[in-house]
C-alpha cells in the first residue's frame, strides 16, 4: 500500500469513513474533506495507482497461469483466453470491432504437419520394411514425397565456407539418400562453433542442395547424453516444407544400410575432418506421407468510439499468444510437455492493454479519435494476426493513424524504457520525452520501425509505429516466465504513458505523419541486427505470414542494399546466389557463409514474371538507434 501524506496515512484512512469504494465528490470522506480538495486528490491519485496495479496484477496472473497451458495460437487455452479478453472489453465498455460486430477475428494458419498412413522405409537389399512411429518418423519439415537411392553417410551434414569444412566433400550425393548425425562434433553444445549448423533445417537445406534425393538423420551412439530416439514432430516458424522428404530414424535403421554408427562418427570426431563413404548395403526406398495441418485462432478487438467519425483510430495492440506446452520455439533444452507461461511474452502486454482500455473508456470527455485495442493471435507464429489484421482491416486501413504495440513490458530495470519506432513519425520524439518525464521513466529511443513484433505489418503498410518492451531476460521462451517475476507497478507507470501519449495522438488536430526510417538508423530483422551470427545485411523485410515457396517481402528499408539492387515490396525471393530458396531458415543459411560488399545474383519473382537482380551485400548494423 503506498502511504500518502500529511493527515492521510494511506488510502485506506482516506476512505475509511465512506460508504463509495471511490469518494462520488470532492470533499468526500471525513479525513480527506477535512483535508481539503488537494489533499484528496493525492488519495485519489494513491488510490487509483493501486487499483491499476492490483488489476493488472490480477490479469496477468489470470493470463499466465496454468489453466490455459501457455496459450498456444490454435489450442482450447488460446481459444479460453480469447474469450476472456473479449468479455473483458466488453465489461469495459469497448465496443466490439470484429468481424459481423462480434469481438473476434479469425484466421486460419498451418500449425505444423499430419503424418497420414501411408508413410514407408525400406532398407537394404532385402527391402526390410519399419515400422513408423517406432523406427522412423518423418520430421516436421519433410516435403511429401517417394524417393529411393542409394545411401551415402555424411558426417554430422554440416558445410560452411567459413569453417572449411564440408560433410559432403569427395562423395557424389546426387539423386542418392543422405545418412547424417544429428547434432555436431560437440554435440549440442550451444556456445560450440558447430551450433549455428546443427539445426536440422540447415542440414536438409543443405542435402538438398547438394542434390540428395532425401535425407535421414540419426542419433550417433558417441554424443554425450543423447538417446537413441526419433526427433519430435515438432513446427518451426516456416509455413513452407525443406524441399526433400526428410526422416529422423533409429540405429537399427542406420545399422541395416551396413553403418557402422561408432566406427563413422569417431572418425569425423577424431580425425576433426570429414569422412564421407557410401555404404555398402545402402539401398533406401521411402515415401513421406504428410500434409499440413492448418488451425484456426482468432484476433480480438474492442473500439474506444472518437467525437470525431471523421478522424480515424488510433491502434493499440499486444499478441495474446505463447509457447503452450514447448513443443516449438521454446529455450528450454528438454521443452516438451512443460507449461511455457508466459506472463512477461506477453501476459505482461495484454494486462497493460487491458488497463489502457479501462483509463480511457472512461475518460472524462472523451477523444477526438477513436481507439481500437487488438489482442493479436499467432505472434509467436511469426506475427500472423497481425500480418492478417492489416491486410484484412475490421477497420477502414486509410482510417488507421498510427500504432502502438505492447509487448514484453513487464521487466523494467533501471526505469528504462525501450522505445521503437520514434523515426516514423516527426510528432514522436518530443511528444515521448515530454511523457517520459511525466511518468518518470527513462526513454530509450530507437528510430527503427521494423522489428519481430506485431508493429512490424503496420510500418510495411506504411503506419507511424511505437513499440514499447523492457529488454530481454533469461527466462525469454522458457517456462520459468512466471508471473510472480513480473514487476507490476512498473507496468502501471509504463500505462500511464501510454495513456498520456495516445490521448495526445487521439486529438483530431493532431496530424500524425509517417515517415520511412533510413538504412543507416533502421534495424532488420531477417538479415540484419537481430539476426545472430549475420556478417551480412540486406534490407528486405520477410513477410512470414506468406504461404509461398520463396521469402517474400513485406517492405524493403530505404537505402538498404535491398532498395539499390531493385527489390519491391511483393518480390518472392526464390534464390539466392547459388541456393535455392524455399523457406526463411533457406534464406538465413544462405546470408551466414556471405560478407559484406560480395556481390550475388538474386532471383525473385514479381508477379508472373522472374527477374534476375545483382545485389552487393551491405554490413550488418552495429544496432538498432
Amino acid at each position: 500500500m503506498r502511504r500518502g501524506t500529511d493527515g492521510c496515512r494511506s488510502t485506506e484512512a482516506c476512505l475509511s469513513s465512506t460508504p463509495h469504494p471511490i469518494p462520488p465528490h470532492v470533499g468526500g470522506g471525513d479525513r480527506c474533506g477535512r483535508a481539503g480538495a488537494a489533499l484528496l486528490g493525492l488519495c485519489l491519485l494513491a488510490l487509483s495507482s493501486q487499483d491499476s496495479a492490483e488489476r493488472i496484477r490480477a490479469d496477468v496472473g489470470r493470463l499466465a497461469g496454468d489453466e490455459w497451458q501457455g496459450r498456444r495460437a490454435g489450442t482450447e487455452g488460446a481459444d479460453s483466453a480469447a474469450e476472456w479478453i473479449a468479455e473483458s472489453f466488453r465489461a469495459v465498455g469497448l465496443d466490439p470491432a470484429g468481424e459481423g460486430r462480434s469481438f473476434f477475428q479469425p484466421f486460419t494458419f498451418i500449425d505444423g504437419v499430419t503424418l497420414g498412413p501411408g508413410n514407408r522405409l525400406a532398407t537394404g537389399p532385402a527391402s526390410r520394411t519399419w515400422t513408423p512411429g517406432v523406427d522412423f518418423r518423418p520430421l516436421a519439415f519433410s516435403a511429401a514425397g517417394s524417393a529411393s537411392g542409394d545411401v551415402v553417410f555424411a558426417g554430422y551434414g554440416i558445410a560452411s565456407k567459413d569453417l572449411g569444412y564440408d560433410d559432403y566433400e569427395g562423395v557424389d550425393v546426387k539423386g542418392r539418400v543422405a545418412l547424417v548425425l544429428r547434432y555436431g562434433p560437440e554435440g549440442d553444445d550451444p556456445q560450440s562453433r558447430w551450433a549455428a549448423f546443427t539445426a536440422l533445417r540447415f542440414k536438409a537445406a543443405t542435402a538438398r542442395d547438394k542434390g540428395a534425393a532425401a535425407l535421414l538423420v540419426v542419433t550417433g551412439p558417441r554424443t554425450k547424453d543423447a538417446k537413441d530416439e526419433l526427433v519430435p514432430l515438432r513446427a518451426d516458424a516456416s509455413l513452407v516444407d525443406a524441399g526433400l522428404p526428410a526422416f529422423s530414424v533409429t540405429r537399427a535403421v542406420a545399422e541395416s544400410l551396413g553403418a557402422d554408427l561408432d566406427a563413422l562418427q569417431g572418425r569425423v570426431d577424431g580425425g576433426g575432418k570429414p569422412a564421407p563413404v557410401a555404404l555398402a548395403k545402402g539401398r533406401v526406398e521411402l515415401r513421406a506421407d504428410v500434409s499440413p495441418r492448418r488451425s484456426t485462432t482468432r484476433n480480438v478487438l474492442g473500439l474506444v468510439r472518437g467525437r470525431d467519425a471523421t478522424a480515424g483510430v488510433i491502434v493499440v495492440g499486444a499478441h495474446y499468444d505463447h509457447l503452450g506446452l514447448g513443443m516449438s520455439g521454446s529455450l528450454d533444452p528438454a521443452p516438451e510437455g512443460k507449461i511455457h507461461h508466459g506472463a512477461d511474452d506477453n501476459a505482461s502486454g495484454v494486462a497493460g492493454l487491458l488497463e489502457l482500455a479501462r483509463r480511457l473508456a472512461s475518460r472524462p470527455g472523451g477523444l477526438d479519435r477513436g481507439v481500437a485495442f487488438v489482442a493479436f493471435g499467432a505472434e509467436e507464429e511469426g506475427a500472423l494476426g497481425s500480418s492478417h489484421f492489416v491486410k484484412s482491416p475490421t477497420l477502414p486501413a486509410e482510417s488507421i493513424a498510427a500504432m502502438l504495440n505492447l509487448d514484453m513490458i513487464g521487466r523494467l530495470r533501471d526505469d528504462t524504457l525501450d522505445v521503437h519506432g520514434v523515426g516514423t513519425s516527426p510528432v514522436f520524439a518530443p511528444l515521448l520525452q515530454e511523457a517520459g518525464r511525466a511518468a518518470g521513466l527513462k526513454l530509450k529511443l530507437r528510430d527503427g520501425g521494423y522489428g519481430p513484433s506485431d508493429h512490424n505489418a503496420f510500418y510495411a503498410a506504411g503506419k507511424p509505429v511505437l513499440f514499447f518492451f523492457t529488454g530481454p531476460h533469461a527466462d525469454y521462451h522458457r517456462p520459468s516466465d512466471t508471473a510472480d517475476k513480473i514487476d507490476v507497478p512498473s507496468i502501471a507507470r509504463i500505462v500511464s504513458l501510454a495513456e498520456a501519449v495516445v490521448a495526445d495522438l487521439a486529438q483530431s488536430s493532431r496530424v500524425v505523419a509517417f515517415t520511412r526510417v533510413p538504412a543507416d538508423k533502421e534495424m532488420s530483422p531477417a538479415g540484419g541486427s537481430a539476426s545472430g551470427g549475420l556478417r551480412v545485411w540486406v534490407g528486405g523485410i520477410p513477410d512470414y505470414s506468406e504461404e509461398v515457396a520463396g521469402v517474400k517481402l513485406s517492405g524493403i528499408t530505404p537505402g538498404s542494399p535491398a532498395e539499390k539492387a531493385g527489390l519491391q515490396a511483393g518480390d518472392v525471393i526464390v534464390k539466392f546466389g547459388d541456393k535455392e530458396i524455399r523457406n526463411i531458415y533457406d534464406y538465413t543459411y544462405a546470408l551466414r557463409d556471405r560478407k559484406p560488399a560480395e556481390r550475388v545474383s538474386l532471383v525473385v519473382k514479381r508477379g508472373a514474371a522472374d527477374l534476375t537482380l545483382d545485389l552487393i551485400l551491405g554490413a550488418r548494423p552495429a544496432g538498432p538507434r
